[in-house]
């Protein structure tokens, strides 16, 4: 499909109901082909996946989003005309903490990204579990407050015992009882929007209870 924009402001159009601030996918800073989209925050917090300080979205409660949509786009040698998208990546961050607290905690990222290749290894779209962050931000605390050499190595070594359970792609729309793939692509704006506006609202009915 070559209507990226489409997706963008279908996107903008059918999500701002599930929120109380204003809420808006606008261009970031790309390069060449790659067309990047973000959500308009009002505070800030850590990605950890590149450990960049990014704008969060107050959604509810203690809970904040981040949410990026690129895009790589193959364009033509002759004309110059964008024909095709080869890579499309969402991802939607959850953060918990308080609107002043700039080391929120991530508790878990869902993405989707779709290469255009039918022996992608991993599941489409998938989820990273990232809370246990908030353990790791504890140890460091706590060797930042303690002197004692021995008492910090203790903590190392008991933080590198901890499987590092964010680095694995949890599928979520994994088809196999019906035999079919773990891969799903992405088709049209209106399946994406219907995705996360869908994935949005059963996050939420689980953070509430």
């Amino acid at each position: 499909m070559t209507d990226y924009l489409g997706i963008v402001s279908t996107i903008n159009k059918e999500c701002k109901i599930l929120f109380v601030e204003p809420f808006r996918l606008v261009p970031y800073k790309g390069h060449h082909n790659i067309f990047l989209f973000r959500i308009e925050g009002s505070s800030t917090a850590l990605n950890r996946y590149d450990s960049e300080p990014v704008k969060v979205l107050k959604w509810f409660d203690k809970y904040w989003l981040f949410i990026e949509v690129k895009f790589i786009v193959e364009k033509s040698k002759k004309k110059q005309k964008l024909i095709s998208i080869i890579h499309t990546n969402i991802s939607i961050s959850v953060y918990e903490g308080e609107d002043s607290d700039e080391k929120k905690t991530q508790l878990f990222r869902a993405e989707w990204d779709d290469f255009n290749n039918p022996n992608e290894l991993h599941s489409q779209p998938h989820w990273h579990i990232t809370s246990s962050q908030a353990v790791e931000k504890t140890f460091e605390e706590y060797s930042n407050h303690f002197d004692n050499g021995d008492f910090v190595s203790l903590l190392e070594d008991q933080r590198a015992k901890l499987f590092d359970v964010k680095k694995i792609h949890f599928a979520m729309n994994g088809n196999w009882q019906a035999n079919q793939s773990h891969i799903h692509t992405v088709q049209s704006s209106e399946q994406v929007s219907k995705w996360l506006k869908g994935l949005l609202n059963h996050i939420r009915v689980e953070l509430e209870k």
